[in-house]
């Protein structure tokens, strides 16, 4: 099924990008192509770059292609495309660059690769800035762009992120990042370029200062970087101990991870139950339990807990709206398990 919803996004902009425009010149797009094959591509082409990324579970990207369909991307013939979905485990490396998982971004590059605009959504003003940008007006090329990491004022995103995609690129083509790295550390530190300089050390068989970043990239516990950077933080652990084995690991399971109300009242609660389980061989720690939102409460106020190998807790919960209408929401459960960071959806119909 996932392979298949992908076939047929890529379908669609396929029709979409070769309908004919006023100048009869059909569009050049690709799906998941290796950023460095785009990055020569426009060079020999000397086309300007749009790569679009994308969620596989996002319905945005739908307007997203609704409004190319509307024809608002101008001078699209002089543009390269490249559709990246970022669920896939080979992308996940673009959120964890930008420190952004907006559901579409959309990163606009000249013809030479360098990054010019980094542009969040599928609105009207998202597409006018997107057009600025390739044109060369870069009053916008930050619209919506709200990553993790924090900088000093007269610090450029923008040109950062560029001299961490290069140390990326060069790391990939067996280069030593190491000064270029450094440069990057000195002004900004987020996950990525401490994992890129990990990595880099490790190479080096520096293992003292590998294993300090290691350490130093586990202390990013918070929801929204384990959202984006589990797989990163999960790889540190491998560099800390060359012998860390996960099957060592508590490990969470969650029953159900989907729970659908139907024929909900407003302003009247309907009871949840969820169960947790350590399916792994150490004791499990609950650290908190992010809600999401004030329809839903936990019966019990207490948000940590600790659950042995092989055993299970019940929580019991109240959904309960004050709104009508189709109503999506997610629970969040950080633990000190392997999947450090595990959601529970809720889809409620309330009338």
């Amino acid at each position: 099924m996932f392979r298949l919803k992908l076939i047929i996004l890529f379908l669609c902009l396929m029709v979409l990008f070769t309908i004919p425009a006023c100048n009869k010149v059909s569009n050049e797009i690709y799906q998941n192509v290796a950023i460095e094959e785009i990055i020569n591509l426009a060079q020999e082409k000397r086309k300007s770059i749009c790569l679009i990324l994308f969620n596989d579970s996002s319905t945005i990207f739908s307007s997203y292609l609704n409004n190319m369909n509307k024809g608002i991307l101008t001078n699209s013939d002089r543009v390269i495309f490249n559709i990246i979905n970022v669920a896939l485990p080979e992308n996940k490396w673009y959120t964890q660059w930008l420190g952004a998982d907006n559901h579409v971004i959309t990163c606009v590059f000249s013809s030479s690769g360098v990054l010019l605009a980094t542009i969040t959504g599928a609105s009207t003003y998202s597409f006018e800035c997107i057009n600025k940008s390739l044109n060369g007006d870069l009053s916008c090329n930050q619209f919506g762009f709200t990553p993790l990491f924090n900088m000093s004022e007269n610090a450029n995103k923008i040109d950062i992120l560029n001299k961490i995609l290069f140390c990326k690129l060069q790391y990939d083509k067996g280069m030593d990042i190491e000064s270029d790295i450094n440069n990057t550390l000195d002004i900004v530190q987020y996950p990525y370029n401490i994992y890129l300089k990990s990595l880099n050390l490790q190479k080096y068989k520096n293992e003292k200062e590998a294993i300090y970043l290691a350490k130093q990239l586990l202390t990013f516990d918070d929801i929204p970087y384990l959202r984006i950077y589990s797989d990163i933080f999960e790889n540190a652990k491998y560099i800390v101990d060359n012998q860390y084995n996960p099957d060592n690991e508590a490990k969470l399971f969650i029953k159900p991870k989907e729970i659908i109300l139907n024929n909900c009242i407003i302003n009247q609660p309907e009871m949840l139950k969820i169960e947790l389980f350590n399916k792994g061989n150490s004791l499990l720690n609950i650290k908190n339990i992010d809600l999401g939102c004030n329809c839903v409460r936990l019966i019990d106020t207490q948000t940590s807990f600790i659950i042995n190998p092989n055993d299970s807790i019940t929580l019991h919960l109240e959904f309960k709206s004050d709104k009508k209408g189709k109503i999506e929401r997610e629970i969040l459960f950080v633990s000190n398990a392997i999947n450090s960071l595990e959601p529970v959806k809720i889809k409620a119909f309330v009338e």
